[in-house]
């Protein structure tokens, strides 16, 4: 990022991403969890949070702020603006709905193509996407998935790299096979309904399990299995069970109570005076995790709003967090509906466009010359009616009554969108208050403060 701010550089790329002159003066940009305009700010606001919340902090030069995907398709396969969908589509599937994404087409080249740029912090800001060994392996079978379902043209054989992204990686940083299964875990886990969902999950990424009285993976290359219970306290085979009921949360084995009692926040006016004066045993210590200009901030957010109560602190930073995580869950039903709909819309329409060449294609005594001239349409065709036949035998809508359907579920997104920003904002001011307050009063349990300062960047 050299002498650039990583807003400015988050900035930088989305400026690039959504030039008019490529994206038909703004037309064929969407957005997850984010504004277009200011989707930087917000990347930066979340990556923030995540240092409030976790401690982790990674030097520049190793840390990952956002990732870029980009979708090219064949010149005339496709409209710029079901390009734009398709991203949107892909770029949904392969974060899982966890990351704020941005989606740009752009059409100022022979061939369209898709921009997709997605935060690596998550929505909840206690953890980053992990770009693990099949990652790519992933992303490209999604893609092909998503392609062939609208008819559209796929690599059937593509060329290995030279050397893998992961491989470049791993030789450069020395990712730990420990670290490695953290990371998957991490990333699984929230998708999971229950413990035997995690294990087919955790199957599907490659992993071989063995579970006895402990719980034991190995990923393909792997000479040994590892325990997950000597990754930390939140991967013993007990957590994991518990996680995978509260979708990846951390187990109540890990989440230590640090008694409180009806501690006064007010006690944050003294504790700010003496580390004022540099007295008290404690100050050389504090400084390196705090600073005067933060407490001063907390300070005066807690009077603002007449907290002096740690307990009614508490409360108010779990219930603004549940707000938040109630309207973010009815964006993504939204989100995933309106999906939903302009998929079949789509798929109404090409059924109608390719009626004639599918009957044709059925008439024909030379079906293998026919598919390889029409094969695109064909594709089309039978990828819509399929959909048809998920219907369950439900009347196929109106092309019109599905465009007024998905004109409400936008009105009522943008509503939703506005409190959500709103919401946010509450939770990371109520949050890094609480953060801030449990540093400045050794709320912290003091081996936990330890191993975030030790804890070398990476």
């Amino acid at each position: 990022m050299r002498n650039r701010t990583r807003q400015q550089s988050m900035a930088d790329r989305h400026d690039y991403d959504q030039k008019a002159e490529k994206t038909q003066d703004g037309e064929l940009v969407s957005s997850f969890m984010c504004s277009p305009e200011t989707a930087a700010e917000e990347f930066e606001i979340s990556k923030q949070l995540y240092h409030q919340i976790t401690g982790r902090k990674q030097s520049p030069e190793h840390d990952i702020i956002m990732y870029r995907i980009i979708q090219s398709f064949k010149p005339g396969e496709i409209s710029p603006e079901d390009a734009n969908r398709l991203g949107y589509e892909l770029a949904m599937k392969f974060t899982r709905g966890q990351h704020q994404f941005v989606v740009s087409t752009h059409v100022d080249k022979a061939h369209i193509h898709t921009h997709i740029e997605f935060n690596s912090t998550n929505l909840n800001c206690d953890a980053k996407f992990q770009n693990v060994k099949n990652s790519a392996f992933i992303l490209r079978r999604l893609n092909d998935e998503l392609c062939r379902a609208h008819g559209l043209s796929v690599i059937e054989n593509p060329k290995p790299s030279a050397k893998k992204q992961k491989e470049m990686a791993a030789e450069k940083y020395g990712t730990s096979h420990k670290e490695q299964l953290r990371q998957t875990i991490d990333r699984v886990l929230p998708d999971c309904q229950g413990y035997e969902n995690f294990l087919a999950k955790m199957r599907a990424e490659g992993y071989e399990i063995r579970e006895g009285k402990k719980l034991s993976f190995r990923a393909p290359g792997w000479d040994r299995f590892t325990r997950s219970d000597k990754l930390g306290a939140d991967y013993t085979k007990e957590a994991l069970r518990e996680r995978s009921i509260h979708r990846g949360g951390r187990s109540s084995a890990a989440r230590k109570a640090v008694p409180h009692a009806g501690r006064k926040v007010n006690m944050l006016i003294d504790i700010q005076a003496k580390m004022a004066a540099g007295k008290g045993a404690g100050y050389e210590r504090w400084a390196k995790i705090f600073n005067l200009k933060e407490a001063a901030k907390t300070l005066n957010f807690l009077i603002e709003n007449d907290l002096t109560d740690y307990d009614e602190l508490t409360a108010r930073a779990e219930q603004a967090g549940d707000r938040f995580d109630e309207v973010s869950r009815h964006i993504k039903q939204l989100e995933c509906r309106m999906a939903e709909v302009a998929q079949l819309k789509t798929h109404i329409i090409n059924y109608s466009k390719t009626r004639e060449v599918y009957a044709a294609y059925k008439k024909s005594r030379h079906k293998k010359e026919f598919l390889a001239e029409h094969g695109a349409e064909i594709a089309q065709h039978e990828a819509a009616k399929k959909a048809f036949d998920a219907l369950d035998g439900k009347p196929i809508p109106k092309v019109a009554q599905l465009s007024k359907q998905y004109a409400a579920l936008l009105a009522e997104k943008q509503e939703q969108y506005a409190e959500y920003k709103a919401l946010r904002q509450d939770m990371i001011a109520y949050r890094t208050a609480k953060q801030n307050v449990d540093k400045i009063l050794g709320l912290v349990p003091e081996e936990q403060d330890q191993n975030r300062e030790q804890k070398p960047e990476r």
